[in-house]
């Protein structure tokens, strides 16, 4: 949301009572004191910089201000206003408390986009507490040029919990545990991303009903709504808590698998994230099939067994919403050919009857090479149809970032804008490698990995890298032809951004089952099945070739001589002697090597 603000003369500011303020202090003792209103920054062209760590000073500039709230709610700090002069400066903004001296971090913030056509400008929208004193510091690590910020109390601050309210009492009782979800404001059809307890957000004066678009699957939220107003400034509103009751008799077990294209003669990471959504105990273990190209070197989580090929971790019994990560070391064999295809699968099996087979199993195709992009950002879909669209299939991203200097990053900051043509009710975390928050503001999406630690590559080649993982649905309103584009800006420490590539995903008529990279040859459809489907051809004529369908665990249960393939020629298959599952279909022929994941549920 970017503010905006009528325009207002130079001369009527000077006049509001101390609100704009044209000095500032260099450091943190002299500091000069603020309050809710309009300031003028004259430049942090001297002054003590900020150490986002420690809070000592660092080779830049600052301008420091404090502030004391004589309420407890939130507040929001912002550089975007209509007195600034255009082009806006790029300003770099941080919040800290304590005493001088001793200092601590809590927040920053530096670009948050386009503000009235000019980037980059910064925000937060932070909880403060009556009485506490707050330092807020503007520094030069972009620009030094004067500008003017506002510092705004909110007209109302909203608060509340979502968790999961595993015995539907209605009460958040010990042990029941926080759920990230995306919470709706009505009018206005605001999202607000409640990612810890408790959630927290600014409101404006007026009567408005929070809802949960999409609560956690198998629940239900209790209420489905709740009302409140801010009838004046300062008003806090408090207990808009969403409990997420679960429909009993519900079994299901979720995976995802994701991670670099290996490298060959050396060693990279896959990550398993695996979960159980449902609503009952189920006992599961993980079955990772390595493609013949990898062999298996270590996992956080040590391996139960290792067969070949096959890695089993034996998980024993997953409470209902909990979940894991598995990080998994593979070394690439030096006889891999550049850019020949991998194929890794993983499959969550469980001893239940699970009601939604087609989430448990995942692949990763990719391609064995001799380098990488450390810093990069990949969707699992490059085309989609629009009847997908308006079935709002999700898209999958993972994010992946490798610190590259040398020394430690101590915080890593991943931002990505979400445009309007994003269902944002729809968003959801999937998983990541290191402990991180994220905040969702204005369409722009913020990771922050605090205090990470994150070693430098040419210390810690593996320890260097980190990614995470998340999929959302576009709007059903997308129409044929229009693109799907994504990409993020990852920060270390004080460094400039650097900038991913950008994803691109197309509406369009003929769509194939994609690893994200390349075209299909061919694809198989309905996915899921019944065990009768067809396969449709989408290159140059064939000749003849071999179809092998194998299972989750890489075992041959069905083969097929096909001769006479041409581009769009669709083939029956009969596999209803097959039980529900996820499988792999590879066409062979000369020259063409290629394999696409199905599901057969019953």
């Amino acid at each position: 949301m970017v503010l905006r603000y009528p325009f207002i003369s130079l001369l009527a500011l000077f006049l509001l009572q101390g609100t704009i303020t044209f000095a500032q202090g260099d450091t943190c003792t002299t500091a000069l004191e603020v309050v809710s209103g309009v300031h003028y920054a004259n430049g942090p062209s001297t002054g003590a910089g900020v150490d986002c760590v420690t809070g000592g000073a660092l080779s830049y500039n600052g301008d420091w201000y404090s502030y004391t709230p004589s309420f407890s709610g939130t507040i929001q700090i912002t550089s975007c206003h209509t007195l600034n002069q255009q082009p806006y400066p790029d300003t770099y903004l941080y919040v800290l408390t304590g005493s001088c001296g001793s200092l601590t971090c809590l927040f920053q913030n530096d670009d948050m986009g386009a503000c009235n056509g000019y980037p980059f400008f910064s925000m937060l929208e932070i909880p403060v507490v009556q009485g506490e004193t707050y330092f807020i510091v503007w520094t030069d690590n972009w620009s030094n040029s004067a500008f003017y910020w506002e510092l705004r109390e909110c007209a109302g601050t909203v608060t509340g919990v979502t968790y999961r309210d595993a015995n539907s009492n209605g009460v958040r009782d010990t042990g029941e545990e926080q759920v990230d979800v995306m919470l709706q404001v009505d009018p206005g059809a605001q999202f607000r991303y409640a990612g810890q307890a408790p959630y927290s957000f600014c409101s404006s004066i007026g009567t408005y009903t929070i809802s949960v678009p999409t609560p956690p699957v198998y629940h239900n939220a209790v209420p489905a709504t709740r009302t409140y107003t801010v009838a004046a400034q300062g008003d806090q509103v408090t207990g808009m808590d969403f409990a997420f009751q679960p429909i009993p008799g519900m079994y299901d077990a979720a995976v995802t698998l994701w991670g670099w294209n290996p490298w060959i003669g050396n060693n990279t990471q896959l990550h398993i994230h695996y979960s159980n959504p449902g609503t009952e105990p189920i006992e599961a273990s993980v079955l990772l099939t390595l493609d013949p190209l990898l062999s298996y070197v270590s996992a956080s989580t040590p391996a139960t067994s290792v067969n070949g090929p096959l890695v089993t971790w034996d998980l024993g019994t997953l409470q209902p919403g909990s979940s894991g990560t598995i990080n998994v070391t593979v070394f690439t064999s030096i006889s891999a050919t550049p850019n020949a295809p991998i194929l890794n699968t993983v499959i969550l099996a469980t001893e239940e009857s699970d009601v939604n087979a087609a989430n448990n199993a995942d692949d990763m195709h990719g391609i064995a090479t001799t380098s990488f992009d450390p810093n990069d950002k990949a969707v699992d879909l490059v085309s989609i149809t629009p009847e997908q669209v308006i079935a709002q299939q999700k898209l999958e991203y993972t994010i992946r970032f490798q610190n590259t200097g040398n020394a430690p990053a101590v915080n890593v900051v991943i931002k990505d804008s979400l445009d309007a043509d994003w269902d944002l009710s729809t968003f959801e975390m999937i998983g990541a490698t290191h402990p991180y928050s994220l905040t969702i503001t204005n369409e722009v999406a913020i990771w922050t990995f605090a205090n990470i630690m994150l070693p430098d590559s040419a210390t810690d080649p593996l320890g260097s890298q980190g990614s995470f993982t998340y999929r959302m649905a576009a709007r059903p309103t997308l129409q044929l032809g229009e693109q799907l584009t994504n990409r993020a800006d990852i920060y270390f420490d004080y460094n400039e951004p650097v900038l991913t590539n950008t994803t691109v995903t197309t509406v369009e008529l003929n769509t194939n089952i994609s690893d994200g990279t390349r075209q299909n040859t061919f694809d198989v459809f309905p996915n899921p099945s019944n065990g009768q489907l067809q396969l449709r051809y989408n290159a140059a004529a064939l000749g003849h070739a071999q179809l092998t369908v194998l299972d989750a665990l890489g075992r041959m249960v069905y083969t097929s001589s096909i001769t006479g393939l041409s581009q769009g020629r669709a083939v029956s298959l009969d596999l209803a002697g097959l039980h529900s599952g996820t499988y792999i279909a590879r066409l062979t022929a000369d020259g063409v090597e290629e394999r696409v994941r199905f599901v057969i549920r019953r």
